[in-house]
């Protein structure tokens, strides 16, 4: 790492996968990185990922909700319990994909899991908002804190910050007109604030975390350095690194 160039943390990546840093320049200079899984084939490569700064989630994504089952579930518990510093993720509620009646149960699931041996969780959320927060405010309660992947619904960070929930910002939000990022961002308290690059599913003009930071700070007229700052802070507090 550069001393000169200050390093920051990734609330949410898929460090286990194949390629995950290819389109992600200034990698190198993460102190951070929070490694998600989707579905428990990949629960054995994020156990011997060697990637530095990592900290490592164990999770079923709602995309695979229909595969959980107690031997899953009971899998999950172990790498927990032998891991204190590994924590649950990618969980969540996708309307867009897949049976959302199938795919609640099992985020409440992973959200006990998580809250019964004080962990992160990471979680996804797409047209769901009111479920998820129902959830969270029921299962999420021990959860050393819970954040919200790729997050953008302005009008729901009040109640999710009152529930304790992070807001992870992903560079697909660049998208939005400067009023909105600006609005969204001025809404989140700066001690929930994090940001995230999802590789390697990133947008096809992702230019690394700098990059990103750099056009989120012009378009909420926020500077970048100070952007990245507060997530890498929020990012230590949170995983206690």
């Amino acid at each position: 790492m550069d001393p000169e160039r200050p390093g920051f943390a990734d609330a949410h990546v898929h460090i286990s996968e194949d390629g995950f840093s290819d389109r992600y320049p200034d990698v190198g200079d993460a102190e951070v990185l929070f490694g998600c899984t989707a579905r428990e084939s990949e629960w054995d490569a994020m156990r011997s990922c060697d990637v530095p700064g990592a900290v490592r989630f164990y999770g079923v994504h709602p995309w695979y909700a229909d595969g959980w089952d107690d031997c899953i579930r009971g899998r999950l518990e172990s790498i927990l319990d032998s891991d204190p510093n590994a924590h649950v993720g990618e969980i969540g509620m996708d309307s867009k994909r897949g049976d959302v009646s199938v795919q609640r149960p099992v985020l409440d699931a992973q959200l006990d899991i998580a809250s019964e041996l004080h962990r992160m969780a990471n979680i996804h959320m797409v047209g769901c908002e009111r479920d998820v927060l129902e959830s969270v405010r029921k299962h999420g309660r021990g959860c050393r804190a819970m954040i919200l992947h790729s997050f953008s619904s302005e009008s729901y960070v009040k109640p999710f910050a009152e529930a304790g929930c992070m807001f992870s910002i992903n560079p697909r939000i660049l998208a939005r007109s400067e009023t909105r990022i600006s609005r969204l961002l001025s809404s989140i308290p700066a001690d929930r604030l994090l940001l995230e690059t999802d590789a390697p599913y990133v947008p096809r003009d992702f230019d690394g975390m700098r990059g990103f930071a750099e056009r989120l700070g012009k378009a909420s007229g926020m500077d970048a350095g100070h952007l990245m700052g507060i997530a890498l802070e929020n990012a230590r507090r949170i995983a206690d690194v």
